[in-house]
């Protein structure tokens, strides 16, 4: 059974075939293995967490609008596959650097001071600082509108992204007031490479 890889053709003979195994294996710029069991090494992901050790209100992040969680969460990050784009801890994009589908997540520990309709938050992703990535539409959400007891319950937002090679995503939300706050500690913003297509 031959393996094609670019402009490659590695045939039976070339691969070692033995009883239905590889014996041997292929390896491409460390991306790629090909030997018992087919695997990748180094692909893209990576997950982040402030450590900033406090509340944080829009005014952290510039006041109310749509504002990008950017170095006010005193970000620390573990990633893989990187490259020199990947995860940035001061603007809190993760810049892609393989082009292809990426699957995104982040949650947050969301508090409304006053519990007050003033304290809500769009909780977004967006690509490249655009909320309308989704097919010309945003995906919104929308949390402590009004809470009882201050906590808002589950915020968090997840998506599959196309991006090209130095495209970003990031935590875009919009504050619709000076109410609403985070915990930088309790945060979590994640993502990997799912492949090109």
């Amino acid at each position: 059974m031959p393996i094609y890889v670019g402009d490659t053709t590695y045939s039976d003979s070339g691969l070692n075939q033995n009883s239905s195994t590889y014996d041997t294996a292929v390896q491409l710029n460390g991306n790629l293995s090909v030997g018992t069991h087919m695997r990748s090494s180094g692909q893209p992901s990576f997950y982040a967490t402030g450590t900033a050790g406090s509340w944080l209100y829009s005014s952290n992040f510039g006041g109310t609008a749509w504002r990008e969680i950017g170095s006010a969460m005193g970000w620390t990050v573990s990633q893989t596959g990187a490259g020199s784009y990947g995860f940035n801890t001061s603007t809190g994009r993760y810049t892609a650097p393989v082009a292809g589908h990426y699957y995104f997540y982040a949650q947050a520990y969301y508090y409304n001071d006053n519990n007050s309709n003033s304290g809500y938050i769009h909780w977004m992703l967006a690509k490249n600082l655009v909320q309308s990535w989704n097919e010309g539409y945003s995906p919104y959400t929308i949390y402590g509108h009004g809470t009882i007891a201050n906590h808002t319950d589950g915020i968090h937002v997840h998506a599959i992204m196309f991006l090209s090679v130095g495209d970003y995503c990031s935590i875009y939300p919009y504050w619709g007031g000076t109410v609403g706050r985070f915990y930088s500690d309790y945060s979590l913003f994640t993502g990997h490479y799912l492949g090109p297509y």
